[in-house]
Formats: C-alpha cells, structure tokens, sequence
C-alpha cells in the first residue's frame, strides 16, 4: 500500500518536546474556566435582569448573542478533551457549556459529528459539508447545524452516532418541553429574545466563523494534503486571535486536535520554518479566500 507523504506532517525530533508541552492538558484549562464563569454567569444574570424587567428585551438578545459565542470553545476544547485532565470534569465544562446556548444537542453527539470531521476532512464523509453551499444559502445552513448533522447521520447510520442520537433526542425533548411550559406561563417572548434568537446568531457566528472560514477551499482532502486541506488566518493578530478564539491558527488545531486552544500561537511560531515548507493556503487579514503556497 502506498504511503501518501502529503498527508502526514513529522515534527522534528529536536522539537518534539516542546512540543509536547504545548499538547500538555493542565487540571483545568484557564482559558475554558475563565470562559465558562464569565459566558454562563453573564446569561444567567443578564437573564434574571431582563426577566425582572431591569434590562431590556431587545438589548439582552444582542448582549446574550455575545457571551454564548464564547462557548464555542468550552464545548470544542471539551469534545477533545483539553478542557480538564479529568475527564469526569472536562464533559462537565462542556455540558454546562452546551447547556447554555445549545441544550437540545448533547455533548456525546457533537463530540462524535466533530470527530469525524477531523477524521475526513473536505471529503464525503466529513458533517461538516453541511456547512458548504450556495452563497445564499449559508446563514440557513449555519443556522440549522444540528439539522445538518441529524441528516448526515440518519444517511450514514453509523451506530455509534446512532447510539448518541438517542440521547440528543432526549435533550430536544426536555428543552421543547420546558420552552413550551414558559411559554404557556407567559414567557414566550423571553424564551425567544434571550434563547432561541441568540443561539441561532451563535450557530451562524460559529457556523461561519469555525466551520466555513477555516475550509471555504474545500477541494482538498486531508487525506490528500493534511496541510492544504485547513487554512492559517495571518495578520491582525491582536484583534483576530481573541476574535476567533485561536482558531484563526486552524491549520495547528487540525495537526494537533488535543492541544488546548490558547497553545496554538506558541505552536505556529515552534513550527513555522516546517510549515512553510509544505503546501499552505493562508487567509491575509479579513480575507475570504485564501493564498496558496505551494512548497518548491
């Protein structure tokens, strides 16, 4: 069987360590702590106070809209399991977090979709093609993720995926339910303003942000070019690292899946000279479409 070089990448052996530091998971990742009190504490009392009828409705959609997108990285560093060493507490962290903007999808489900994008990047039996289409259609598709991995799973039935389906079933029940108890209180307009509409600007936040951006040239396989296949975001740092929550250094995540997210900098600045002897695509700044660099 052949072996395709392109779609390995071998980190030097007088690097290996620090690079190994950089995978290391702490007890508990500060970056998702910090997230995890300031996003989930920050809805509950921004909700609490919009109920009370101390902050308006309207604001607190937009106000909530921004603290839930910052779990994006609660529960991503938690489907890989860099979020705690332990793993009883890194399902934890991403259950509250996934509990905050997305209660309807479980962690088990999404860990297994987000997996196997990992697994088949770009390729027919990557979820995340969802994510890909019609210019006009995309904030729909972002939007519906959960629709998107519901279909992909149903066509594949995979029974592990199918295993974690059940319990993804479960959680959309309860949270039905429980939207459809307040709105029978007479909180309906609550339920929309400070859930239902800011979590589905998150899905389109992270839909584009996380899922689109990183592989809008998704002609290339990882199993073709493992680096060609995930683009780096390069300039505007200062404003664009924070923004993305690291992952405009999507290519590292890719190579190195368990590494915690607030390690990738230190990863790409390790291994750069590497990298850029391989084919590359590179988003400049705000860029949409990227450069291809092509190794000599």
């Amino acid at each position: 069987m052949t072996i395709n070089a392109l779609a390995r990448f071998t980190v030097p052996l007088e690097k290996r360590a620090a690079l190994e530091k950089l995978c290391r998971v702490p007890g508990a990742s500060p970056m998702v702590l910090g997230l995890l009190v300031a996003s989930t504490g920050g809805v509950i009392v921004a909700d609490i106070l919009a109920v009370l009828g101390y902050f308006n409705l309207g604001w607190t959609c937009l106000l909530n809209t921004f603290l839930m997108y910052w779990q994006f990285t609660v529960a991503h560093d938690s489907i890989h399991r860099s979020a705690a060493k332990n793993q009883k507490l890194n399902d934890l962290f991403g259950h509250i977090g996934m509990a905050t903007f997305a209660p309807q999808i479980s962690l088990g489900i999404f860990r297994w979709a987000h997996i196997q994008h990992h697994r088949f990047t770009n390729g027919p039996k990557d979820p995340d093609n969802w994510m890909h289409g019609p210019w006009w259609s995309l904030p729909a598709r972002w939007s519906l993720l959960e629709i998107g991995y519901l279909l992909f799973i149903m066509k594949n039935r995979d029974p592990i995926a199918m295993r974690h389906l059940r319990g993804t079933l479960l959680n959309a029940a309860i949270t039905l339910a429980i939207a459809a108890a307040l709105t029978y209180l007479g909180y309906g307009m609550h339920v929309l303003l400070l859930w239902f509409i800011p979590s589905r600007l998150v899905f389109i936040l992270v839909g584009c942000v996380f899922f689109w951006l990183p592989h809008v040239k998704d002609d290339v396989e990882s199993e073709q070019d493992l680096t060609l296949a995930t683009s780096m975001r390069l300039g505007h740092e200062w404003l664009l690292t924070p923004l993305c929550q690291y992952h405009n250094y999507h290519l590292i995540h890719h190579l190195f899946p368990t590494m915690p997210a607030y390690q990738h900098v230190k990863a790409w600045q390790l291994l750069e000279p590497e990298l850029r002897q391989r084919n590359l695509q590179i988003q400049h700044g705000f860029a949409i479409q990227p450069v291809i660099h092509l190794s000599t």
